[in-house]
């Protein structure tokens, strides 16, 4: 049964609020997430302080909001304890995607060794080439110098004897069958001529479209809250579900905020980026995905 009285929070933790709270209505966590409808595994990280298993903002807040009038406490101080909390972690993630200082130096060092290395790699390859053309010259003369000088005399044609030709006269059936047999030939070609175009144009007209794909398409493989925005307009929020689909034209300054990236593909101009690698699932910057 819910709790009816409200508590008061003196705690400034919202985790160690919840568990407290929850050991005192001697429920387990599998008992409540039943009668909340609510995850086990997200009321465990409510009270562990996981905000990284936590889906964003929107969905967390209503989990503790849920979860704190079920325990009886007040859930708009709980709420605002969350909140705060939450802002708290996405600044350390933020601050923990900056590249320190002290590396950019390395970084420098690491790329002025690939250029090196890749000068070195081209000196070598012209001078294996050189080498290769040298001696491809050198075996053409000597394959030269060993062919056989044919004199003239040999080069000539030989005369054919005039006792082995023979003159065979043309008689007129002769004639006219040859013009018959070039008439045949000459209509067959053009019977044959319209049908090739035709075949032709057909393998033409079945080669496929070039589309430019200048869009940006989000497509779902399992249920994820998502919401995609500009810095002046909310292109679509909400909750999607497996084979669900959207997509916008693109434009620049994209902002993306992904509740379970493991359930979304998004796909930029045609690329697919990866969600996997980002840290924070809020206000993520499409432009930066890779």
């Amino acid at each position: 049964m819910e709790n009816t009285e409200e508590l008061e929070i003196d705690i400034e933790d919202i985790g160690t609020i919840l568990k407290s709270s929850r050991l005192k209505s001697k429920k387990s966590m599998e008992e409540i997430s039943g009668e909340l409808c609510i995850r086990k595994i997200y009321l465990t990280a409510l009270e562990e302080g996981d905000y990284e298993t936590l889906p964003p903002v929107p969905y967390g807040v209503g989990y503790v909001r849920t979860y704190a009038r079920y325990l009886g406490l007040n859930p708009e101080r709980a709420v605002k304890l969350y909140k705060d909390a939450a802002k708290i972690e996405e600044q350390k993630a933020e601050t923990e995607d900056v590249v320190p200082e002290t590396n950019k130096s390395n970084v420098r060092h690491i790329i002025l060794g690939i250029l090196v290395l890749g000068l070195i790699y081209g000196g070598w390859e012209l001078y294996a080439q050189k080498e290769d053309t040298q001696k491809t010259a050198a075996e053409t003369v000597v394959q030269t110098e060993a062919e056989p000088v044919i004199s003239e005399t040999e080069a000539m044609p030989r005369p054919v004897e005039n006792d082995m030709v023979t003159a065979l006269p043309e008689t007129a059936e002769t004639l006219v069958q040859t013009e018959v047999e070039a008439d045949i030939d000459a209509e067959t070609n053009l019977q044959e001529t319209p049908v090739q175009s035709a075949e032709n144009g057909a393998l033409e007209a079945t080669a496929p479209e070039i589309r430019e794909n200048n869009k940006v398409i989000v497509e779902f493989v399992g249920e994820s809250w998502v919401e995609l925005k500009d810095r002046s307009k909310v292109y679509f929020q909400g909750v999607f579900h497996a084979g669900d689909k959207k997509e916008i034209d693109y434009v620049d300054n994209l902002f993306l905020s992904v509740g379970r990236p493991e359930n979304v593909k998004v796909f930029v101009k045609g690329a697919e980026k990866n969600l996997l690698n980002r840290r924070r699932k809020t206000n993520i910057p499409v432009d930066a995905l890779e």
